[in-house]
């Protein structure tokens, strides 16, 4: 098993367990002003490889401005029911943005009402979607790419 494999049996007392709504508001909390955060999540045959978080910004200093914030031990967890996985994540800022995803692997989390062609999304509504999907890839990956629109992750907390 490699390195970056979310299934592989891990040292506990080395890893950091921590939620995604804490890493996705800590790196919000690096810039005045966030236009879209967008989560992509790899997966192989319903297996999590990993997770990235991108905050969209005109204060990045990159397309891809990797952000230290967590250290490589920190792991976000995933509860599946009757397993809980810890998946390895990174933290990226770009000035490359908004974008607007929605895909089996590709998810817009949160949308900044002042993003012009965009609806906005509440990042508590955008959470939850992402959450659902992550916690239930079952639902999602049945017809290979299930495609939904924004329209669907707005009040997804409703």
């Amino acid at each position: 098993m490699t390195q970056n494999d979310a299934t592989e049996i891990q040292n506990t007392e080395s890893t950091v367990e921590i939620e995604l709504e804490t890493v996705v508001k800590q790196a919000m909390d690096e810039f005045d002003y966030v236009a879209s955060v967008t989560i992509t999540h790899l997966m192989t045959i319903n297996r999590l490889k990993t997770i990235e978080v991108r905050v969209y910004t005109g204060e990045a200093d990159g397309v891809m401005d990797y952000l230290g914030l967590f250290g490589g031990d920190h792991r976000l967890t995933i509860d599946r029911g009757d397993e809980t996985l810890l998946v390895p994540f990174g933290v990226h800022a770009s000035y490359d943005g908004p974008v607007t995803w929605n895909s089996v692997e590709q998810t817009t989390i949160y949308m900044d009402q002042s993003v012009l062609g965009a609806k906005q999304v509440q990042l508590e509504d955008g959470l939850a979607y992402v959450r659902d999907k992550l916690e239930n890839p079952e639902e999602w990956n049945q017809d290979g790419e299930h495609l939904v629109s924004l329209e669907r992750i707005r009040n997804y907390t409703n």
